[in-house]
């Protein structure tokens, strides 16, 4: 059931002004409840303007995730390969909701316009205003899978980059091992996480990404770019999430057969640590050297003096 600022951030979104009293009879609740549910919306990032005394509008139209634009965005294969899709309002988190789902067979998928608890790599927290970006994860259950899928989460962005580049985002590279940046500043960032059980693996991954970000964003401790920014436009966030999954579908499906060593060029392509001075944070060092690239279990290489070094894990930061 759809909560009360849900229902009414719907009423707003075609960025209309509201009356106060239209918007108490068509929720049927009462002017104190609608002042609450216009608090919980400013709390999630929606900006409002109050035009007159007791007239409401959204500063700006905000463009809702809509299954039927999101399905038949889709190609035959994702269409054909889905098994269960569904968008909710709020949420904790996608990733955590579709790794502790029961749904099996073919892919599932996850939309929300805002989490409450987004996660990163190292247990980062994703910071996304409601209805601004791209909170999505994909879950597949590979069958009588012996094989490790070591390096799909690196696939899985260069499948991302791929489908930024079709929308004209061509400038986007990949921070090792996942993470999405332009020209100094980060668009997105993924998460994989999987899950043995009975001779399968269940793969989740899940991206965060900054579609059409508020003005007065809340302060974050890196720089952030959005897709609209990039592009120079406003951009479907639907048209966006459909494209997204059409090319993790063909990943997801395919990497068991390629592995990652299809994807070299690629990531050739798409690099943006390549010949870079890099700091690499881990548990217990901290070294400095000279990112080379990545062998083939997707493995960051740092040339550190005469030594070259492979890192599994770690936080990577460019040494300016």
């Amino acid at each position: 059931m759809m909560h009360t600022a849900d229902r009414l951030l719907m009423l707003l979104a075609a960025g209309q002004p509201q009356p106060q009293a239209d918007l108490c009879a068509a929720l049927a609740i009462t002017p104190a409840v609608l002042q609450q549910a216009l608090q919980q919306l400013r709390v999630q990032g929606i900006s409002l303007q109050q035009i007159a005394p007791e007239i409401y509008q959204l500063s700006e139209p905000l463009e809702l995730l809509d299954k039927s634009k999101i399905f038949h965005a889709l190609n035959p294969l994702a269409r054909e390969q889905l098994s269960h899709f569904e968008i909710v309002p709020s949420i904790d988190s996608t990733n955590a909701y579709l790794l502790n789902s029961t749904q099996q067979a073919g892919f599932s998928l996850c939309l929300a316009e805002y989490q409450t608890a987004g996660r990163g790599r190292q247990g980062k927290q994703w910071i996304s205003p409601y209805a601004s970006g791209l909170c999505l994860s994909v879950k597949y259950r590979y069958p009588h899978l012996n094989q490790p899928l070591t390096g799909l989460n690196i696939a899985l962005a260069i499948s991302t980059v791929k489908a930024l580049w079709a929308l004209g985002a061509t400038s986007t590279r990949i921070k090792w091992p996942n993470d999405i940046w332009w020209e100094g500043r980060k668009l997105a960032g993924l998460l994989l996480e999987t899950r043995s059980m009975n001779r399968s693996q269940e793969v989740v991954m899940g991206i965060g990404m900054n579609l059409n970000l508020p003005a007065d964003m809340p302060a974050v401790d890196q720089p952030l770019v959005d897709l609209s920014t990039i592009l120079g436009r406003k951009i479907s966030r639907n048209l966006v999430a459909a494209q997204i999954i059409n090319h993790w579908v063909e990943t997801f499906l395919n990497y068991p057969q390629t592995g990652l060593e299809a994807y070299a060029d690629d990531w050739q392509a798409f690099d943006l640590l390549r010949g870079q001075v890099v700091q690499i944070h881990t548990a217990t060092e901290i070294v400095t050297g000279t990112a080379v690239g990545i062998d083939a279990a997707g493995a960051l290489l740092v040339q550190v003096g005469q030594r070259l070094q492979r890192y599994l894990y770690g936080e990577v930061s460019v040494r300016l």
